[in-house]
């Protein structure tokens, strides 16, 4: 009798999270419930001695799943454009959803065409040679050991900062821009 009261009230307060959850975090809910209830089920056939009837389903279910994977393995070929198709339109709906936001927070319209964040100052190119320490006219393989040098010791996963990161890619993408010109 507890147990069931138990599992009533944690039913409850599941249904009560889900009710209130944004509609993108109900599927990850919905399959976590799903698997908790697979957990608690297995839990009390283990505990009433009927757990051997779920190893004779698994056992049967098996050999079945095992032939419908491999069914569906031979056609995923197949099936693979449909799929690319549906990511890379969701991947623009995404896109422009956001684009739709900057808009109206008065933002430009596509963050890659801003080349340096707002809280950061223009790069010239004195100060991108300084950052770099190469000289005037540097080469370009010169302008390339040089940024890879500073890179790998101040990225942000060996100790450094965005900060400083985000200067030195910059400096580089500038010095290589003007030797293009």
């Amino acid at each position: 009798m507890i147990l069931l009261i138990a599992v009533g009230i944690f039913a409850w307060l599941a249904i009560q999270q889900f009710k209130y959850s944004p509609p993108e975090r109900r599927r990850k809910l919905l399959v976590q419930y799903v698997l908790i209830a697979l957990a608690v089920a297995a839990v009390l056939l283990a505990v009433t001695g009927r757990l051997h009837w779920v190893g004779a389903a698994v056992a049967v279910v098996l050999p079945l799943i095992n032939r419908l994977w491999r069914t569906f393995g031979r056609h995923l070929p197949w099936i693979a454009p449909l799929i690319a198709k549906h990511a890379q339109a969701k991947a623009e709906k995404e896109r422009a959803e956001k684009e739709k936001a900057s808009r109206a927070n008065g933002e430009s319209q596509n963050a890659e065409s801003q080349p340096h964040r707002a809280h950061e100052p223009q790069l010239t190119i004195e100060e991108a040679r300084k950052i770099l320490s190469v000289p005037a006219h540097a080469t370009r393989d010169e302008i390339i050991g040089a940024h890879r040098k500073l890179i790998q010791k101040f990225h942000p996963d060996r100790g450094g900062n965005d900060y400083l990161a985000s200067r030195i890619n910059a400096a580089k993408a500038l010095l290589l821009k003007q030797l293009e010109k």
